[in-house]
């Protein structure tokens, strides 16, 4: 069955993309970059929250390295935007 937090877990990673997905749509700037960067922040969040000290599955190595490049792709984005803003 699993632990019941998982469950809470997920549904408030599923409420925070309808979040976004809505403040996208009623601020009429459906932006894919923007969208990935917000849910990426969300999931980085969320690995953060999940992160247990006493208790290391293996897949949470994965993570890490799943974190570290979205941290990478979030760098990008961000020197993109400021790079056509200013060019």
């Amino acid at each position: 069955m699993g632990r019941p937090g998982r469950h809470l877990v997920a549904g408030g990673f599923i409420t925070w993309l309808f979040a976004v997905t809505l403040f996208l749509v009623l601020m009429k700037s459906v932006d894919l970059m923007v969208f990935l960067v917000l849910v990426s922040i969300g999931f980085f969040i969320l690995v953060e929250v999940l992160d247990t000290t006493f208790v290391r599955p293996s897949h949470v190595l994965y993570l890490k390295y799943l974190v570290a490049a979205g941290l990478v792709v979030f760098g990008t984005v961000i020197i993109d935007k400021v790079a056509r803003v200013l060019i």
